[in-house]
């Protein structure tokens, strides 16, 4: 007797989704997670009154999938400005959207932040990358035939000055990366380019945290169980850890990449499992008032220094840090590397140089290591990606590095894996019928 229609492995984003789909469709569900809280790599850490998101995560409020799963009014966005603040030989310039911000767009031409040349070329990026999402044309989550370009070579195709590329492209959409050479598959960045065009990086109240509980609270009572460590799992079973062994007639392994290619039956593994994930790593700081006068993201394009990107979370949304008190996060460069105390001595001395002597004050919290963050997302890399969810009857993969890595992709793999399972029930009905 099966103790489920379906098992979901793993609480994240993607088998969250995915569960919430299939009890809507009327199936029993059942979720294991090894950790005691919901969200896999989206997670907030309290300390000391402030909450610190694992890792340098944004949400995108332009989100298809995330509009049509979410509920945003629910988790009370605060909004980036559009645009961003870049950091380059001591100073803070502004590369504004001139859709959203034209006097500081032109401003930031007349600044030679931006050149004019470049700037017409933004304009057509814009244009061609909504067009694309809009048509039906742009689809980062699609298997494609064809042999994808990286980031890097996207750009030098559209004319991009080496200069603009090195002063704004590599140090915002590296930190969205996690990569600084744009390897990235150029679906992708059209893809993200879009969204930061049509939509505004945000913040949930409370941390990032609130996305998965919002979705963990729309399952029936008793259907995530947590602590519940996963040994392996086989078409239509799941063998935990404390020697339990629970059946259904469908599996869905929804874990980050890591886990599932070691928790997969080697029968059904492939190129997916050799995939390479990237790390990254953020460290807190309490300050006495903000660095920052507006909810802005700040992109370093300085040569040298241990800062990735910065932001002030408690000047985005509620709920950060205690009143009175302002929490500063800073992404760190993959290949700044330093003892702890002299890591926090070297970003405290590099915001110094932007912000004047009170950053050298800057109380440090917290420095979090997230190993696996993302899967990469190399053309090599994608068509790694497996055909089909379906690795076997009655076994199913979910999980961002099927689709997209990124909130929007965790999201659409869980509802596809969903859709995957049920597709397979259909199947088997028809299979039966006399």
């Amino acid at each position: 007797m099966n103790d489920a229609d379906c098992i979901v492995v793993g609480a994240g984003l993607a088998g969250l989704a995915c569960a919430r789909e299939l009890v809507r469709a009327g199936r029993s569900v059942i979720v294991v997670e090894a950790a005691y809280r919901v969200g896999g790599r989206v997670a907030t850490e309290t300390v000391e009154g402030f909450r610190i998101d694992r890792g340098f995560q944004v949400y995108n409020d332009a989100y298809p999938e995330g509009r049509r799963q979410l509920d945003h009014a629910g988790l009370r966005l605060g909004r980036f400005e559009a645009g961003a603040l870049v950091a380059e030989g001591g100073k803070l310039r502004r590369v504004a959207d001139p859709w959203r911000q034209p006097l500081a767009a032109i401003a930031a031409v007349c600044a030679g932040t931006v050149g004019i040349a470049d700037g017409l070329r933004t304009a057509r990026l814009r244009h061609d990358a909504v067009a694309g999402l809009r048509a039906g044309r742009l689809d980062p989550d699609a298997l494609s035939d064809v042999n994808e370009r990286t980031t890097a070579e996207e750009l030098a195709a559209r004319g991009f000055s080496a200069s603009f590329i090195r002063r704004f492209f590599v140090p915002f959409f590296g930190g969205v990366f996690l990569e600084r050479s744009l390897a990235t598959a150029a679906p992708v960045f059209l893809f993200d380019f879009a969204m930061f065009a049509l939509g505004q990086a945000c913040l949930p109240a409370g941390g990032m945290a609130a996305i998965p509980a919002q979705l963990a609270a729309s399952l029936p009572e008793g259907c995530v169980r947590l602590g519940a460590a996963v040994r392996s799992v086989a078409p239509g079973r799941v063998d935990l850890a404390n020697g339990t062994t629970l059946a259904a007639r469908d599996v869905v392994l929804a874990t980050d990449l890591a886990a599932a290619a070691t928790l997969v039956p080697a029968e059904f593994r492939g190129g997916w499992t050799g995939r390479r994930t990237k790390a990254t790593r953020l460290m807190a700081f309490a300050a006495d008032r903000p660095p920052l006068e507006t909810p802005t993201l700040l992109v370093n394009a300085e040569a040298a220094g241990p800062i990735d990107n910065l932001t002030v979370p408690s000047g985005v949304a509620a709920g950060y840090a205690p009143a009175g008190a302002t929490l500063v996060t800073v992404s760190l460069r993959e290949d700044f590397q330093a003892a702890s105390d002299e890591l926090v001595a070297a970003v405290r001395g590099q915001a110094a140089g932007w912000f004047g002597e009170t950053a050298r004050r800057w109380r440090h919290l917290a420095t979090i290591a997230v190993p696996h963050a993302l899967p990469d997302e190399s053309p090599a890399a994608r068509r790694q990606r497996p055909a089909s969810p379906r690795l076997a009857p009655g076994l199913v993969l979910a999980g961002d590095h099927n689709t997209t890595a990124s909130i929007n992709g965790a999201l659409v793999s869980g509802r596809r894996s969903a859709e995957a399972v049920m597709g397979e029930e259909s199947l088997r009905v028809a299979r039966a019928a006399p």
